[in-house]
């Protein structure tokens, strides 16, 4: 008889080894190794987060580090994607001066298939809104994974729609620990680094006299990580909630199907001055669903009305 209880940690006490399915490149992830837990028809993916070379760093520093990531892995909250493991090798790579032996460390995770951009493409195609309980569930969803990362003292630093994700097993909206995959602030600074208009949307105002200037978001105190965060979760709510159409003014627009306490968080969150805007923890003062009062009609609003006479252009 099956032992009772949640499905996933089932599968991840009892798998008997994970099986090489193939290497994949994933925009948002970058080079990723595909598994299978077996014998489930379950898939993981795992990652190289961090390449040094073996005399730069003692047999004593290689454990310690990776009993860093190995405990990193632990931390699980529903809202964000497992990190399930940690392992190291030694390999020997060629370089200009011959070949170099170096210590890494893979890190093992849940790998979601679904984004957020691409469940919103499916609504634009469809030509409906997104009701308002669904968004309440967005936001409660990625406000207690950011909540959780703020309480432990660990930045995002790349939400977009392209790095939520919908997971249709659990039914859940969840984030990746993107500071462990993808290495503390490294996140950051490719945001500062980057010309790419679709990802330079969701920088927070204070972020963008850094862009292209020698000095790091690192290095830059008076930057709070958290709101930058926030900022980017409101461009987030925006492109979904207008299904990527561009308005002069959104939240305008947006007001005639959506209660005043949705309103007020997407303003707060786009608040463009970073002493006014809260950070995750601040986001939990406010009203998290409509008032009975405020409340809006939850059918799918057909909008397609609205957009067969405003082209193409999208908010992206």
């Amino acid at each position: 008889m099956a032992k009772r209880g949640d499905p996933k940690t089932l599968v991840l006490n009892n798998f008997e080894e994970l099986k090489f399915v193939d290497n994949i490149y994933c925009p948002q992830r970058g080079q990723l190794r595909l598994f299978r837990f077996h014998p489930f028809a379950k898939y993981m993916v795992s990652k190289l987060v961090c390449s040094v070379p073996v005399q730069q760093m003692d047999v004593n520093q290689q454990q310690q580090l990776l009993k860093q990531y190995k405990e990193r892995c632990k931390i699980k909250q529903p809202h964000i994607f497992y990190c399930i493991e940690s392992e190291s090798q030694k390999t020997v790579k060629p370089g200009q001066f011959g070949q170099t032996e170096v210590f890494q460390i893979f890190v093992f995770f849940e790998y979601g298939q679904l984004t957020l951009h691409e469940l919103t493409e499916r609504r634009q195609a469809k030509r409906y809104l997104i009701p308002e309980p669904e968004v309440w569930c967005l936001i409660k969803g990625v406000m207690q994974a950011m909540h959780f990362f703020q309480n432990n003292n660990i930045p995002h630093g790349m939400i977009t729609t392209k790095t939520i994700y919908f997971d249709e097993e659990y039914l859940l909206y969840r984030v990746y620990d993107q500071e462990l995959i993808g290495g503390r602030w490294g996140n950051f600074i490719k945001y500062q680094q980057t010309k790419d208009p679709e990802i330079q949307v969701f920088l927070a105002p204070e972020t963008k006299p850094f862009i292209n200037s020698e000095a790091s978001l690192l290095e830059t105190a008076q930057i709070n990580p958290f709101k930058v965060d926030v900022f980017a979760f409101g461009i987030v709510l925006l492109q979904c909630l207008t299904l990527f159409q561009a308005f002069e003014n959104p939240l305008k627009w947006l007001d005639q199907f959506y209660s005043k306490n949705l309103m007020t968080f997407i303003t707060q969150c786009i608040q463009p001055d970073p002493n006014k805007r809260q950070d995750w923890v601040g986001l939990y003062q406010l009203p998290l669903e409509p008032s009975q009062d405020q409340k809006i009609n939850e059918r799918n609003s057909l909008i397609q009305s609205h957009f067969e006479n405003r082209g193409q252009k999208t908010f992206r």
